[in-house]
């Protein structure tokens, strides 16, 4: 079955089928990306699709905190690639959490709540606020597609109002639950975890409620309490006839999520909601740094590798823990690969090596 979906342009269309987009006209289209968030793990994930689009011979135009390096651009230019650079080194978002601050208590929704609204608030304050983005905004600059993360935020929502464009939602990881309510997706709690909580499936019946509960608290937070200080926030950039956030982000035309049923279990998605896992993932390795080369060749029983992320800072476990985690890493009988954000473990062990970054996929695809 094939849904198609016409952007209400003369010089474009674009056919969806259930994993493929395809620019039906073929024309070069003008895209604007829209990424206010601050997280790099997040960009990192649409990154490889924008200078794709990019590498295809269309004008993207991207609005975020991680312009492409001079040392990509030396590999390859992409002329058509432009970077909108929101300078902010205080709020780059990389090993800043502290595992010290996680509990899992009943107050844990609340506390994740707060940390996402606290980081929209500095989000849409930088970002639409930035020199270049009024410009941009200032300018008659006119776009075929809008290109945007749906996370924790309806703040960037303002552009598709400007610039009376039709547009396309990422999420860098599964559907957050005001978004399945934006785009009137199945999220039935009797069967489907919500992501706060991390419950398993299948769920007993104590679970089933709490995610009942739960789900309904968040969405509920979402709409009287984001949604209202973004909607403040948003009106004094782009007037105050900008219409309700919440209706601009019902006009999504589709959504590419950063999930695999392989590893999120299988869930009802409409025909417009496309999972793309793996996306980011590139299509060659690069070398090794030499010394974790040839510890990997060492490695003889093979390798566990320990990584946490890029925002969570491992050094901040708390004692008892990282002394457990020690315990087990240094009684296994096979070398581990660990980021590591200081110069020394607490403890030296023979079987770890640590760094401070690791370049992930090559390590993996070792």
């Amino acid at each position: 079955m094939f849904l198609l979906i016409v952007f209400s342009l003369s010089s474009s269309s674009i056919l969806v089928t259930n994993d493929t987009f395809v620019n039906t006209t073929r024309l070069q289209l003008k895209i604007l990306g829209v990424f206010g968030h601050y997280g790099k793990s997040h960009f990192d994930v649409f990154k490889p699709l924008l200078e794709e689009l990019a590498r295809r011979g269309h004008n993207v135009t991207v609005i975020s905190y991680f312009a492409r390096s001079e040392s990509a651009k030396a590999k390859e230019l992409l002329p058509t690639y432009k970077d909108i650079m929101l300078n902010s080194d205080d709020v780059i978002y990389t090993n800043i959490i502290d595992l010290h601050m996680i509990r899992h208590n009943v107050i844990r929704v609340i506390n994740e709540l707060r940390l996402l609204r606290s980081m929209a608030d500095v989000a849409c304050k930088i970002g639409l606020n930035h020199p270049a983005v009024k410009e941009l905004l200032q300018s008659k600059k006119k776009f075929d597609l809008i290109i945007t993360e749906s996370f924790n935020t309806d703040c960037f929502l303002g552009f598709i109002h400007k610039f009376k464009t039709p547009y396309i939602s990422l999420s860098s990881h599964q559907i957050m639950p005001w978004l399945n309510e934006d785009m009137g997706n199945e999220d039935n709690p009797n069967y489907i975890p919500l992501i706060f909580l991390g419950l398993a499936k299948p769920m007993d019946f104590f679970s089933r409620l709490l995610n009942r509960v739960t789900l309904s608290f968040v969405k509920a937070a979402y709409e009287f309490w984001f949604r209202f200080q973004d909607q403040c926030i948003a009106n004094e950039v782009f007037g105050p006839d900008l219409p309700n956030l919440r209706e601009i982000a019902k006009r999504t035309q589709a959504l590419l999520v950063n999930t695999h049923s392989s590893l999120h279990s299988s869930v009802p998605l409409l025909p417009n909601i496309v999972e793309v896992g793996g996306l980011h993932i590139p299509s060659r390795t690069k070398p090794l740094p030499k010394d974790v080369a040839e510890f990997l060749d060492n490695a003889h029983e093979g390798v566990l590798y320990f990584n946490l992320g890029s925002m969570i800072k491992m050094t901040t476990i708390p004692r008892e823990k990282l002394d457990t985690i020690l315990d087990v890493l240094g009684s296994i009988p096979r070398k581990v690969l660990w980021k590591w954000e200081e110069d020394v473990l607490p403890r030296r062990l023979n079987n770890v090596m640590f760094k401070k970054w690791l370049p992930q996929f090559d390590v993996l695809s070792k």
